[in-house]
């Protein structure tokens, strides 16, 4: 199979389409009382809006050779799957129920499949050197009468003289050399390029919004919380399993309480409950190491207590509370962006 390039990013743009798609729509729902669209007869779900922007997506993807085109399919693609399994739960019920407890299991599931896939497109890997001669002509003609950058154009001869042309024959070598002589050659456009510019003006604000010292601070007083939570967490899921309610009715429909989940849901909850008390460990040990100086450790630890929380608790505490889940994903999934950043710029230098 031949990887693009650019596939991992690529997909992940498609998974944060898909991931905030579904978080907004059903925030949306829930705060608009759940309306429909099609009056007394028809019901328009919006799973159609989705399956059409899916077709809409591969259009794109077929038609056109646009640079960036396939960005827009991307978008289009993460969209169209956000609101397509968002009525993940009407399909698999026969009595067409949204609101299914599996339902929100099943989609986040869905999401983070399509994160490991991101991930895995993202590595890099070794390429046989015509394989990667074919890459590098199909970057070059996309970028054949736009605006190349001076960075895009020395990527490209840097990987053309890593190619290994002893196994070439005489066309690849005169194409290898052609592209060479094509890319010293021509103009390359020194003005920064608009995402360049705003991605620098973001660093640049990071760096005096978040100065790594009070950055360092803030994730240690983060983690502590984060382990706290974690035994509010289990408070939590003692409720819905007893089928206690809350003294706010609105704190009842946020946390889905119910009475009607079997030995399985039980058995689930259990996994989740011992995934949590790890998390909760994990995140006061890395405070702790954290404190003591060791932090290269503790950063590592605090990383993947996330992972663990995100890929394991969430999928099953969803289950039983898929809005709390969605809001509890969100601010997990920002801590760990914030440790893997803190760990680059802490790598970068002090004054990243």
């Amino acid at each position: 199979m031949r990887w693009r390039p650019e596939a991992g990013r690529l997909v992940t743009v498609m998974a944060v389409c898909f991931g905030l798609t579904v978080v907004i729509t059903r925030l949306y729902l829930m705060a608009s009382g759940y309306p429909k669209i099609g009056g007394s007869t028809y019901h328009i779900a919006h799973a159609l809006f989705g399956g059409l922007l899916l077709v809409i997506a591969a259009l794109v993807a077929l038609l056109s050779s646009a640079r960036h085109a396939l960005t827009v399919t991307a978008v289009l693609a993460g969209i169209g799957l956000g609101l397509f399994i968002d009525e993940v739960g009407k399909f698999i019920t026969t009595d067409n129920n949204y609101f299914f407890p599996l339902a929100a299991p099943i989609i986040y599931l869905a999401f983070l499949c399509i994160v490991a896939v991101a991930l895995f497109a993202d590595r890099r890997r070794i390429r046989p050197p015509l394989l990667a001669l074919g890459e590098v002509t199909v970057a070059v003609g996309q970028l054949t009468g736009t605006r190349m950058r001076p960075e895009e154009r020395a990527t490209l001869l840097a990987e053309l003289n890593a190619l290994d042309s002893s196994g070439f024959g005489p066309d690849e070598r005169e194409l290898c050399d052609a592209l060479t002589s094509y890319l010293n050659t021509v103009h390359a456009d020194t003005r920064p390029a608009l995402l360049v510019q705003r991605e620098r003006r973001l660093e640049r604000l990071e760096r005096t919004l978040l100065p790594l010292p009070a950055l360092r601070i803030g994730l240690i007083v983060v983690l502590l919380g984060h382990a706290v939570w974690t035994v509010v967490h289990l408070v939590l899921a003692v409720f819905i399993i007893s089928g206690r309610h809350m003294p706010d009715a609105s704190l009842d429909h946020l946390l889905d309480v119910s009475q009607h989940h079997g030995w399985k849901s039980l058995a689930g909850l259990a996994i989740a409950a011992a995934a949590e008390v790890l998390v909760g460990i994990g995140c006061a040990a890395a405070a702790a190491l954290w404190l003591r100086g060791r932090e290269e450790i503790a950063v590592r630890l605090g990383i993947w207590s996330s992972v663990i929380s995100l890929t394991v608790v969430n999928v099953l505490a969803s289950y039983f509370s898929q809005f709390l889940t969605v809001f509890t994903a969100l601010a997990e999934a920002l801590l760990l962006w914030l440790l893997i950043r803190y760990r680059a710029r802490a790598a970068a230098g002090p004054h990243r």
